[in-house]
C-alpha cells in the first residue's frame, strides 16, 4: 500500500470586472492568480480567500462557486520551494478597490474572453483560465 502524502489546499480567484479577469504575475513562476494556502485555525474558506486577495491584491471581492481544481508543485528557486498544492479555483466578482499589487507578485493585468489566449504558458493556471473563460 502506498503511503498517504500530505498536500496543501489552495484557493484561487478568477476576479471578474465587467467581463475582465485579473491576473497576476509570479517573477518565478509567470502566470497566477490571487489566493492562496488556507492556513491553520481557518474554517471559513470563504473568508480565507477574500483575506488572500486582500493581502496580494488590496480588493474587495465576492465568492462565488468553485468551478475548477489542479495540482502545482512549487519548484526549488520558489521561497515555497518542493510544496505540493491542490488549488480550486473560484468565480468571483468585483466589489470594490484599486489593484496595489503585493511583493509576492511583479506585475498584473485584466484579460477578456478575447485576448486571455495571449498568456498561453501551457501551465494549469493557463488551462484553468481557459476553462473559466469557456464556463456555459
Amino acid at each position: 500500500m502506498a503511503e498517504d502524502k500530505l498536500f496543501y489546499v489552495g484557493q484561487k480567484a478568477f476576479i471578474d470586472k465587467n467581463g475582465e479577469v485579473l491576473i497576476l504575475f509570479d517573477p518565478k513562476l509567470g502566470l497566477d492568480f490571487p489566493g492562496g494556502k488556507i492556513q491553520e485555525g481557518e474554517d471559513d474558506f470563504d473568508e480565507a480567500l477574500k483575506r488572500e486577495v486582500r493581502e496580494e491584491t488590496g480588493l474587495e471581492i465576492e465568492v462565488g462557486e468553485p468551478f475548477t481544481r489542479w495540482y502545482f508543485e512549487f519548484g526549488q528557486d520558489h521561497r515555497n520551494a518542493g510544496k505540493k498544492v491542490f488549488l480550486i479555483g473560484f468565480k468571483c466578482k468585483y466589489k470594490s478597490g484599486e489593484v496595489k499589487i503585493s511583493d509576492e507578485h511583479s506585475e498584473y493585468k485584466w484579460v477578456t474572453k478575447l485576448n486571455y489566449k495571449e498568456l498561453d504558458d501551457r501551465s494549469n493556471y493557463f488551462k484553468a483560465l481557459d476553462k473559466y473563460f469557456n464556463l456555459p
